[in-house]
């Protein structure tokens, strides 16, 4: 529909002598100029005008036909202005948005994409900070799939390294070959605290991790028996954990299949003189002739390193999905390294380098400040899955003091992710988030559970009017319906831009500002005793689907009771 509008203006301009295109058209600067705008400021640089006076003479060129979308032209501040008649409009955008029931089609050439995330280590449980990139590579497959791209989600966990070594020597020293008496990812993020606890005081612990690392990579049969038997449980913990907040994967990559095709690359890098040997004998990328700091890709000891087999993931990627771009979700500190490994596959001759892209996202802070796995200081995510389910149940109890414990119980769990995804969604990605369990939960303010009971609000009263029919006139518009119906014709928009930018809070931002529209025109308007009550259920279902539609791109629940 707002694509319809920019055409409508376009042509208009157009008709004027005015050379145009739908990109041109703006979103006025100020309420009192109009709907939408035509800047003249570039014109008067090549006309060595002013841009008022372009403005005026543009103006008084333009007719506006009677059936026109248009009603009127004006010209100020060095802008052509339009104003629009919403009372045309809205009967087009309501047929249109509850025939389509929110999807939309979209011009931009469709693209085949992996999205790579939440990529968890197998050595201990999942916590916040892996909850924000779960939910933001979660998001934003929704939002490229929306505008119509076909989207390959991967997960890649991190299941072999240092790390897990020193997992399994933790279980080895002080597990008695229990099996886990608790959830399974939980059960051995234990012996990984236990061996940093231990490694204060014992340093040599540092160097069996080493050589156990070492027996994996040589094919050890008892070592090996022993990885596959705590990576399991790992991923067992993960994959209840990715049911419990409703995400899924099309491809698991591990960094265990990658090792030894990972050093034939290495070789190669060696032979084509992109790498060189350290004198302690470790393999460093040569980058510093390209801007970048070189790095080891192989440990002295002949042990591999990520980057080891970054290399050969990235080309399987391709070769194998048949995609046209891989975004990387991995956190900002990051940067440089896959600055690094995009370079060296690139130098590599590996055309397809160009199309990786890094979306970096901030770190997750609480209040009281940074985390640390090592130290056992983090907030794991089942753990804050678990408290915000407590305090949503606290906040719905007393919304609905009646309420069975069975219902209450289930609307508890879905506003809990709410809350906790809205809140890592409404940020942009590369900035850090604080945040606070105890606000996020509310149904005030910019929350995931203010979105979910402005559509339980839509869905009451659409339950209480009954039989209806809907009706796609009205004349007159109060502010409140205009203003309602001005964001409903974004939606579209916001979907396209938020794909095109990679950016989920661009859809958090809109969905926030329809519901808070939404609210104004609640509380000014009545539906079921109004005259024009017809029109208003239809207004009223329009948002409700496209209300929908947005919390389904964040991957919340839209709820019909709260």
């Amino acid at each position: 529909m707002k694509k319809l509008l920019k055409k409508t203006i376009v042509k208009i301009l157009q008709d004027a002598g005015v050379k145009c295109e739908e990109g041109n058209i703006e979103i006025p600067p100020q309420l009192s100029f109009g709907d939408l705008s035509f800047p003249c400021f570039e014109l008067a640089k090549t006309q060595k005008k002013n841009p008022q006076q372009i403005a005026v003479e543009i103006a008084q060129k333009i007719t506006v036909k009677k059936d026109s979308l248009v009603t009127g032209v004006e010209a100020t501040a060095g802008y052509v202005n339009f104003f629009l008649s919403w009372e045309k409009i809205v009967g087009k955008l309501l047929k249109e948005i509850i025939a389509n029931k929110g999807k939309y089609s979209f011009s931009a050439k469709k693209k085949k994409i992996m999205i790579e995330f939440s990529q968890p280590n197998t050595n201990k449980p999942m916590h916040i900070g892996h909850a924000r990139n779960t939910v933001l590579g979660d998001s934003l497959s929704k939002i490229l799939e929306a505008a119509g791209n076909n989207v390959v989600r991967a997960n890649y966990p991190g299941d072999i390294g240092l790390h897990v070594a020193k997992s399994m020597i933790g279980y080895m020293k002080w597990g008695n070959n229990k099996e886990p008496d608790k959830k399974s990812d939980h059960f051995v993020g234990d012996f990984y605290i236990k061996f940093f606890d231990e490694a204060k005081s014992n340093p040599a612990l540092e160097e069996e991790a080493r050589e156990l690392l070492r027996k994996w990579e040589g094919g050890d049969k008892a070592t090996v028996a022993l990885w596959k038997k705590m990576r399991e449980w790992c991923l067992d913990g993960f994959k209840e954990t990715y049911k419990k907040i409703g995400v899924d994967f099309d491809v698991w990559f591990f960094e265990s299949e990658f090792e030894k095709s990972g050093k034939d690359i290495i070789n190669k890098l060696l032979e084509k003189g992109i790498a060189f040997k350290s004198p302690e004998g470790a393999v460093v990328a040569d980058l510093e002739k390209y801007g970048l700091p070189s790095c080891i890709i192989l440990r002295s000891d002949g042990t591999s390193l990520y980057a080891t087999k970054d290399f050969q993931l990235g080309i399987i990627k391709f070769g194998k999905y048949k995609i046209d771009e891989s975004i990387y979700v991995v956190g900002n500190e990051q940067k440089t390294y896959l600055e690094q490994i995009f370079k060296i596959l690139e130098l590599f001759g590996y055309e397809k380098a160009k199309q990786c892209y890094h979306l970096a996202y901030g770190l997750v802070m609480l209040p009281e400040g940074k985390m640390s796995s090592r130290e056992g200081r983090v907030v794991l995510l089942d753990d804050l899955i678990a408290e915000l389910e407590q305090l949503s149940g606290n906040v719905v109890s007393k919304a609905n003091p009646t309420m069975d414990e069975a219902a209450k119980k289930k609307i508890s769990e879905q506003v809990a992710l709410a809350a906790l995804k809205y809140a890592l969604l409404k940020v942009s990605p590369e900035k850090n988030i604080i945040f606070n369990k105890n606000e996020v939960v509310q149904f005030e303010g910019d929350t995931g559970p203010y979105l979910q009971y402005a559509h339980t609000r839509c869905c009451g009263i659409l339950e209480k009017a009954g039989k209806w029919k809907p009706c796609f006139k009205q004349e007159n518009l109060t502010e409140q319906e205009k203003e309602l119906v001005k964001n409903l014709i974004r939606f579209p928009a916001v979907v396209e831009e938020a794909a095109k930018d990679l950016r989920p809070h661009y859809v958090c931002n809109y969905a926030y500002e329809l519901a808070t529209a939404f609210n104004t025109f609640y509380h000014a308007c009545p539906v079921l005793q109004a005259e024009q009550k017809d029109f208003r259920l239809t207004l009223v279902k329009a948002t409700e689907i496209i209300l929908k539609k947005s919390l389904e791109l964040l991957g919340i629940t839209a709820l019909e009771k709260m």
